[in-house]
Protein backbone atom coordinates (compact mmCIF):
# COMPACT_ATOMS: atom_id res chain seq x y z
CA UNK A 1 0.00 0.00 0.00
CA UNK A 2 2.85 2.62 0.78
CA UNK A 3 5.06 1.83 -2.31
CA UNK A 4 1.10 2.39 -4.46
CA UNK A 5 0.86 5.95 -2.51
CA UNK A 6 4.42 6.65 -3.32
CA UNK A 7 3.80 5.98 -6.80
CA UNK A 8 0.93 7.45 -7.55
CA UNK A 9 2.21 10.88 -5.64
CA UNK A 10 5.08 10.57 -8.27
CA UNK A 11 2.63 10.55 -10.97
CA UNK A 12 0.89 13.46 -9.74
CA UNK A 13 3.58 15.43 -9.42
CA UNK A 14 5.03 14.75 -12.91
CA UNK A 15 1.68 15.76 -14.25
CA UNK A 16 1.85 18.69 -12.19
CA UNK A 17 5.06 20.34 -13.71
CA UNK A 18 3.56 19.66 -17.65
CA UNK A 19 3.32 23.12 -19.01
CA UNK A 20 0.15 23.92 -20.28
CA UNK A 21 -0.19 24.36 -23.57
CA UNK A 22 -2.86 27.01 -25.13
CA UNK A 23 -3.05 27.96 -28.70
CA UNK A 24 -2.67 31.55 -29.82
CA UNK A 25 -5.53 31.98 -32.46
CA UNK A 26 -5.86 34.77 -34.83
CA UNK A 27 -9.03 35.60 -36.00
CA UNK A 28 -10.77 37.70 -38.86
CA UNK A 29 -13.72 39.95 -38.41
CA UNK A 30 -15.61 42.09 -41.26
CA UNK A 31 -18.53 44.76 -40.40
CA UNK A 32 -20.05 47.43 -42.52
CA UNK A 33 -23.07 49.61 -43.60
CA UNK A 34 -24.44 51.08 -46.33
CA UNK A 35 -25.03 55.07 -46.74
CA UNK A 36 -28.59 55.97 -45.29
CA UNK A 37 -30.06 58.62 -44.56
CA UNK A 38 -27.03 59.46 -41.86
CA UNK A 39 -27.10 63.23 -41.44
CA UNK A 40 -23.86 62.94 -39.43
CA UNK A 41 -21.41 60.22 -37.83
CA UNK A 42 -19.91 60.28 -34.36
CA UNK A 43 -17.11 57.72 -34.11
CA UNK A 44 -15.35 56.28 -31.01
CA UNK A 45 -11.95 53.70 -33.32
CA UNK A 46 -10.61 51.98 -30.29
CA UNK A 47 -7.40 49.43 -31.62
CA UNK A 48 -5.21 47.64 -28.68
CA UNK A 49 -2.46 47.36 -31.29
CA UNK A 50 -0.83 46.46 -34.42
CA UNK A 51 -1.15 48.06 -37.90
CA UNK A 52 -3.96 50.41 -38.36
CA UNK A 53 -4.77 51.49 -41.76
CA UNK A 54 -7.75 54.46 -42.54
CA UNK A 55 -9.15 55.37 -45.81
CA UNK A 56 -12.12 57.21 -46.82
CA UNK A 57 -14.29 54.21 -48.63
CA UNK A 58 -14.80 54.11 -52.32
CA UNK A 59 -17.79 52.09 -52.52
CA UNK A 60 -21.06 53.49 -51.04
CA UNK A 61 -20.50 52.47 -47.25
CA UNK A 62 -20.97 54.60 -44.52
CA UNK A 63 -18.79 52.40 -42.47
CA UNK A 64 -16.32 49.41 -42.76
CA UNK A 65 -13.80 47.53 -41.12
CA UNK A 66 -11.63 43.95 -41.84
CA UNK A 67 -9.83 42.72 -38.84
CA UNK A 68 -7.11 40.36 -38.23
CA UNK A 69 -7.35 39.92 -34.12
CA UNK A 70 -5.60 38.01 -31.08
CA UNK A 71 -8.54 36.07 -30.12
CA UNK A 72 -6.54 35.23 -27.05
CA UNK A 73 -6.54 38.85 -25.61
CA UNK A 74 -8.48 40.69 -28.32
CA UNK A 75 -12.34 41.19 -29.06
CA UNK A 76 -13.44 43.46 -32.04
CA UNK A 77 -16.04 46.06 -31.45
CA UNK A 78 -19.24 47.14 -33.53
CA UNK A 79 -22.20 48.96 -31.80
CA UNK A 80 -24.04 51.52 -33.92
CA UNK A 81 -27.07 53.51 -33.29
CA UNK A 82 -28.74 54.35 -36.63
CA UNK A 83 -30.53 57.03 -34.30
CA UNK A 84 -28.07 58.82 -32.86
CA UNK A 85 -25.17 57.96 -35.68
CA UNK A 86 -22.86 57.23 -32.78
CA UNK A 87 -20.43 54.37 -33.59
CA UNK A 88 -18.37 52.46 -31.65
CA UNK A 89 -15.30 50.48 -33.89
CA UNK A 90 -12.48 48.47 -33.59
CA UNK A 91 -10.50 46.01 -31.34
CA UNK A 92 -10.04 46.02 -27.57
CA UNK A 93 -7.63 43.80 -25.03
CA UNK A 94 -10.27 41.75 -22.92
CA UNK A 95 -10.69 42.31 -19.03
CA UNK A 96 -10.16 45.33 -18.09
CA UNK A 97 -7.03 46.51 -19.95
CA UNK A 98 -9.20 48.49 -22.31
CA UNK A 99 -6.62 49.17 -25.36
CA UNK A 100 -3.91 47.88 -23.91
CA UNK A 101 -1.98 45.75 -25.21
CA UNK A 102 -0.99 42.72 -22.96
CA UNK A 103 0.64 39.99 -25.30
CA UNK A 104 2.97 40.51 -28.39
CA UNK A 105 0.50 38.60 -30.22
CA UNK A 106 -1.67 42.05 -30.12
CA UNK A 107 1.04 43.32 -31.86
CA UNK A 108 0.11 41.40 -35.29
CA UNK A 109 -3.18 42.38 -35.31
CA UNK A 110 -4.09 44.40 -39.04
CA UNK A 111 -7.22 46.76 -39.27
CA UNK A 112 -8.43 48.54 -42.49
CA UNK A 113 -11.19 51.14 -41.22
CA UNK A 114 -13.10 53.11 -44.07
CA UNK A 115 -15.96 55.72 -43.96
CA UNK A 116 -17.86 57.75 -46.14
CA UNK A 117 -16.69 60.74 -47.39
CA UNK A 118 -20.06 61.94 -48.13
CA UNK A 119 -21.37 61.59 -44.32
CA UNK A 120 -19.98 64.67 -41.61
CA UNK A 121 -17.63 62.46 -39.43
CA UNK A 122 -16.54 63.28 -36.21
CA UNK A 123 -13.69 61.11 -34.72
CA UNK A 124 -11.99 60.14 -32.05
CA UNK A 125 -9.08 57.46 -32.15
CA UNK A 126 -7.72 55.67 -29.23
CA UNK A 127 -4.51 53.94 -30.80
CA UNK A 128 -2.24 51.53 -28.70
CA UNK A 129 1.16 50.02 -29.01
CA UNK A 130 1.95 49.76 -32.72
CA UNK A 131 1.84 51.71 -36.34
CA UNK A 132 -1.00 53.97 -37.36
CA UNK A 133 -1.60 55.39 -41.21
CA UNK A 134 -4.85 57.58 -41.60
CA UNK A 135 -5.66 59.12 -44.88
CA UNK A 136 -8.58 61.58 -43.69
CA UNK A 137 -8.27 63.32 -47.31
CA UNK A 138 -11.61 63.87 -49.05
CA UNK A 139 -13.81 63.13 -45.63
CA UNK A 140 -16.48 65.62 -44.54
CA UNK A 141 -14.16 65.99 -41.24
CA UNK A 142 -15.85 68.17 -38.46
CA UNK A 143 -13.84 67.35 -35.60
CA UNK A 144 -10.37 64.59 -35.04
CA UNK A 145 -9.23 62.99 -31.93
CA UNK A 146 -6.34 61.45 -31.82
CA UNK A 147 -4.59 60.01 -28.83
CA UNK A 148 -1.70 57.32 -29.12
CA UNK A 149 -0.17 55.70 -26.25
CA UNK A 150 3.57 53.81 -27.05
CA UNK A 151 2.41 54.41 -30.80
CA UNK A 152 3.87 55.66 -34.20
CA UNK A 153 1.12 57.67 -36.27
CA UNK A 154 1.11 59.10 -39.95
CA UNK A 155 -1.89 61.40 -40.60
CA UNK A 156 -2.25 62.48 -43.82
CA UNK A 157 -4.92 65.02 -45.26
CA UNK A 158 -4.01 64.00 -48.73
CA UNK A 159 -7.44 66.06 -50.57
CA UNK A 160 -9.00 68.64 -49.06
CA UNK A 161 -11.46 67.97 -46.70
CA UNK A 162 -15.02 68.48 -47.22
CA UNK A 163 -17.26 70.97 -44.69
CA UNK A 164 -15.71 72.81 -41.72
CA UNK A 165 -13.36 71.67 -39.18
CA UNK A 166 -13.55 72.81 -36.10
CA UNK A 167 -10.69 71.20 -34.75
CA UNK A 168 -7.70 68.67 -34.15
CA UNK A 169 -6.48 67.62 -31.21
CA UNK A 170 -3.41 64.72 -31.19
CA UNK A 171 -2.63 63.77 -27.79
CA UNK A 172 0.82 61.24 -27.17
CA UNK A 173 2.42 59.36 -24.92
CA UNK A 174 6.00 57.86 -25.66
CA UNK A 175 4.53 58.05 -29.26
CA UNK A 176 6.12 59.40 -32.66
CA UNK A 177 3.36 61.35 -34.53
CA UNK A 178 3.81 62.67 -38.68
CA UNK A 179 1.18 64.90 -39.72
CA UNK A 180 1.11 66.04 -43.20
CA UNK A 181 -0.93 68.41 -45.76
CA UNK A 182 -2.52 70.27 -42.90
CA UNK A 183 -3.45 72.81 -44.35
CA UNK A 184 -5.75 71.22 -46.60
CA UNK A 185 -7.96 69.56 -43.45
CA UNK A 186 -9.22 73.27 -42.69
CA UNK A 187 -9.17 73.00 -39.19
CA UNK A 188 -8.81 76.22 -37.19
CA UNK A 189 -7.91 74.65 -33.88
CA UNK A 190 -4.81 71.98 -33.93
CA UNK A 191 -4.00 71.13 -30.52
CA UNK A 192 -1.17 68.65 -29.46
CA UNK A 193 -0.37 67.64 -25.74
CA UNK A 194 1.14 64.48 -24.42
CA UNK A 195 4.58 63.87 -22.92
CA UNK A 196 7.44 62.15 -24.56
CA UNK A 197 6.40 62.38 -27.83
CA UNK A 198 8.02 63.54 -31.51
CA UNK A 199 6.05 65.47 -33.63
CA UNK A 200 6.18 66.74 -37.21
CA UNK A 201 3.46 68.73 -38.30
CA UNK A 202 3.55 69.24 -42.00
CA UNK A 203 1.33 72.78 -42.80
CA UNK A 204 1.43 71.77 -46.64
CA UNK A 205 -1.86 71.73 -48.90
CA UNK A 206 -3.92 74.03 -50.15
CA UNK A 207 -3.97 76.81 -47.70
CA UNK A 208 -7.76 77.31 -46.75
CA UNK A 209 -7.92 79.35 -43.58
CA UNK A 210 -5.63 80.97 -40.87
CA UNK A 211 -4.88 78.22 -38.16
CA UNK A 212 -4.13 78.20 -34.33
CA UNK A 213 -1.97 75.89 -33.11
CA UNK A 214 -1.57 74.74 -29.31
CA UNK A 215 1.17 72.83 -28.60
CA UNK A 216 1.40 71.44 -24.69
CA UNK A 217 3.96 68.76 -24.69
CA UNK A 218 5.88 67.84 -20.88
CA UNK A 219 8.91 66.03 -23.13
CA UNK A 220 9.92 65.76 -26.48
CA UNK A 221 10.75 68.00 -29.83
CA UNK A 222 8.36 69.51 -31.85
CA UNK A 223 9.03 70.03 -35.81
CA UNK A 224 6.80 72.46 -38.02
CA UNK A 225 7.24 72.44 -41.44
CA UNK A 226 5.36 75.46 -42.91
CA UNK A 227 5.06 76.82 -46.49
CA UNK A 228 7.32 80.10 -47.85
CA UNK A 229 4.78 82.50 -47.72
CA UNK A 230 2.42 82.21 -44.47
CA UNK A 231 3.23 84.67 -41.55
CA UNK A 232 4.04 82.37 -38.36
CA UNK A 233 4.12 84.28 -34.94
CA UNK A 234 5.45 81.66 -31.33
CA UNK A 235 4.08 82.84 -28.37
CA UNK A 236 6.03 80.71 -25.11
CA UNK A 237 4.37 80.77 -22.00
CA UNK A 238 7.29 79.01 -20.62
CA UNK A 239 10.77 77.87 -22.75
CA UNK A 240 13.63 76.25 -21.70
CA UNK A 241 14.45 74.55 -24.74
CA UNK A 242 16.05 75.47 -28.46
CA UNK A 243 14.13 77.44 -31.01
CA UNK A 244 14.90 76.71 -34.55
CA UNK A 245 13.83 79.19 -37.33
CA UNK A 246 15.26 81.29 -40.23
CA UNK A 247 13.32 84.59 -40.49
CA UNK A 248 12.29 85.42 -37.44
CA UNK A 249 12.66 88.28 -35.10
CA UNK A 250 12.50 87.73 -31.40
CA UNK A 251 10.82 89.94 -28.87
CA UNK A 252 11.32 88.25 -25.55
CA UNK A 253 9.24 84.55 -25.49
CA UNK A 254 7.62 85.27 -29.20
CA UNK A 255 9.07 84.65 -32.42
CA UNK A 256 7.72 86.62 -35.34
CA UNK A 257 7.96 86.54 -39.21
CA UNK A 258 8.07 90.11 -40.47
CA UNK A 259 4.85 91.87 -41.51
CA UNK A 260 2.65 89.41 -40.10
CA UNK A 261 -0.16 91.33 -39.39
CA UNK A 262 -0.28 92.24 -43.17
CA UNK A 263 -0.10 88.56 -44.22
CA UNK A 264 -2.78 86.73 -46.00
CA UNK A 265 -1.90 83.41 -44.54
CA UNK A 266 -1.00 83.00 -40.77
CA UNK A 267 -0.39 80.53 -38.36
CA UNK A 268 -0.13 81.15 -34.54
CA UNK A 269 1.61 78.76 -32.54
CA UNK A 270 0.78 78.86 -28.79
CA UNK A 271 3.72 77.31 -26.85
CA UNK A 272 2.95 75.66 -23.67
CA UNK A 273 5.94 72.75 -23.22
CA UNK A 274 8.69 73.27 -20.69
CA UNK A 275 10.95 71.01 -22.25
CA UNK A 276 10.25 70.91 -25.90
CA UNK A 277 12.93 72.37 -28.76
CA UNK A 278 10.82 73.53 -31.36
CA UNK A 279 12.21 73.70 -34.77
CA UNK A 280 10.49 75.88 -38.15
CA UNK A 281 11.80 74.37 -41.21
CA UNK A 282 10.12 76.24 -44.21
CA UNK A 283 8.92 74.39 -47.18
CA UNK A 284 7.61 74.88 -50.63
CA UNK A 285 4.49 76.12 -50.97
Amino acid sequence: MMRTSILLAGVAGAIGVVPRCTAQVMRTFSASRPVAAERFLHVTLDFSGGTLVLLPATNGQLYGMKLSYDADHSSPVQQYDPRTGILRLGVESTGSNGIRVTSRRQLEQTARVEFSPDVPLVLYANLGAGDASLDLGALTLTELNLHGTASRASVDFSRPTLGVCKSATFTVGAAELDVRHLAAAGCAAINVDGAVGSVSLAFDGAWRRDATLTVDLSMGGLTLKVPRGVAVRVAAERFLAPFEGKGFVRAGNTWTTPGFDQAPQKLRVELKAAMVGIQVRWIEP
